[in-house]
């Protein structure tokens, strides 16, 4: 399957989902998530603002600032296909963007992402790998090629795998995946 075949699959797939079910299978990943031990060391935490049947990261963005630790969120910028990570310290301070989906102020300080200890990426399908299809623009690819030594970990549901997944050499896989079912170390034996 070609990454436009697979998009268009898990796509549909997820779009099946209930609200309930989102934030029940959320739930699942976030618990898994904070407490990895990378997360809880983490100090600067970079992390999509969910869309309504992503993976929801509200409640992991609202945590980790609560921990004290800062969180910084994309902006798109729509001209150049990039993003621009700007720091928040409230969900409050996130507004209707680029593609519905909350972004902080223009105002917002900005952040390299090279800052981050942990980026979390959405993923529209991954494979055990690390690889991810995502929406087909190429922000966070383009974004992940700067990410210096932070840990790329990508969010999803378990019936989005898909594997192997087709790869690029400009793709940028992540070094953990989560999921409502497990938590995936690429590199490292898959049960």
């Amino acid at each position: 399957m070609s990454k436009r075949e697979v998009r268009e699959e898990v796509l549909r797939a997820r779009r099946l989902l209930g609200a309930e079910d989102v934030l029940r299978l959320s739930a699942r990943v976030r618990d898994s998530l904070m407490s990895l031990p990378e997360f809880k060391a983490a100090k600067v935490i970079a992390s999509y603002v969910a869309k309504k049947d992503e993976v929801q990261t509200a409640e992991i963005i609202r945590h980790a600032i609560d921990s004290g630790k800062r969180v910084i969120v994309p902006r798109s910028d729509l001209s150049s296909t990039s993003l621009r990570f700007h720091e928040i310290r409230s969900l409050d301070e996130l507004q209707p963007g680029a593609f519905g989906i909350g972004e902080p102020s223009m105002k917002s300080p900005v952040v390299p992402l090279t800052a981050a200890n942990m980026i979390l990426v959405p993923m529209v399908a991954w494979d055990l790998r690390g690889h991810r299809v995502g929406y087909g623009k190429g922000y966070f690819d383009r974004e992940l090629k700067s990410k210096g030594h932070a840990l790329g970990v990508g969010l999803a549901f378990e019936f989005q795998l898909r594997d192997p997944l087709p790869a690029t050499a400009t793709d940028v896989p992540m070094d953990i995946v989560v999921t409502d079912q497990r938590v995936v170390r690429i590199g490292e034996a898959v049960a």
